[in-house]
Formats: C-alpha cells, structure tokens, sequence
C-alpha cells in the first residue's frame, strides 16, 4: 500500500511537471521549444507509466466492452429484443400454454408492444380462458387509452 501511494505521488509530480513544461514550451518561439516539448511529453508518459498498474486493466475493459457485447451479450441490456418468432410458432404448433408464457415475457419487457396484447388475448379465447383474455383486456386498455376512442383497434371474439 506504500508503494500503490508512492507511485501515484510520483505521477502527480510527473503530471504537474508536464503540465509546468507544456506551459513554457508554449511561450517560447522555434527550436528552443523542442527540449520543454520533449521533456514534458517524457513527464507525461512516465506519470501514466506510473499509474498503469491500477488503470490498465479497467481502461482496457471498457474499451474492449462494447466490441465484445456485440458477439456475447451481457448483463448491459436490461432487456431482450422484440421477437414474436417463438411465441407465433407455439401459436401455429397449438401449444397454447408456451405461447401463452412467451406473449407474457414480450410484455413484461416491453409494454407498449400492441401486438403482444392482442395476440395473447387471442390465444386465451382459444383456449377458453376468459379470465386470462379479460386480464390482459384491461390491461391492454389502461396502457392504450386511445383504443377506447377508437374500438374497432380492439379485439373480438
């Protein structure tokens, strides 16, 4: 822990040295700019030298973050895609109660997907299941009042 502090002292010296050189190198003119210019860019790179031991690893993990999010999706989407392929095939193959569950999963996580309600009350009436049908309904009326001013956007049996 002595020498994690030592070493962050030592790259803040490093850093203001830069800094203090940058500044004089700025005020003078032509060649004699090059050694404060040299020398603050060789202050800069020892003070990140310095630091990289605590840094590297968190530096290159957020860089390397969304390039790899791309092939192996992770904890930062909070929620899955729209995708009715699943909920539609179990519709069509007549299982009911695994559509059922996938029009349920496609509301929890997107709520304003209109399709979603309309379909799952569908599937309810065909299997009967009214009290299912009159849930996801109100549901669906309480989350889209505009279809009460417009009924034939509803439903039917």
């Amino acid at each position: 822990m002595k020498f994690l502090r030592t070493r962050w002292f030592l790259a803040l010296l490093a850093l203001a040295a830069s800094i203090w050189l940058m500044k004089a190198a700025l005020k003078m003119q032509g060649m004699g700019a090059a050694g404060p210019v040299i020398l603050s860019m060789v202050s800069f790179l020892t003070a990140a030298l310095l630091i990289s031991p605590e840094t590297a690893f968190w530096l290159a993990e957020q860089i390397a973050k969304p390039f790899a999010n791309l092939f192996f999706p992770s904890e930062s989407f909070k929620k899955p895609p729209v995708s009715y392929l699943l909920a539609r095939r179990y519709r069509a193959e007549r299982r009911f109660e695994e559509a059922v569950a996938q029009y349920e999963n496609i509301i929890e996580f997107h709520p304003l997907e209109r399709d979603a309600y309309v379909e799952l009350i569908e599937v309810a009436r065909q299997v009967g299941d009214d009290e299912l049908a009159e849930k996801y309904a109100a549901l669906m009326q309480r989350r889209f009042p505009e279809l009460q001013r417009e009924p034939s956007k509803m439903p039917t049996e």
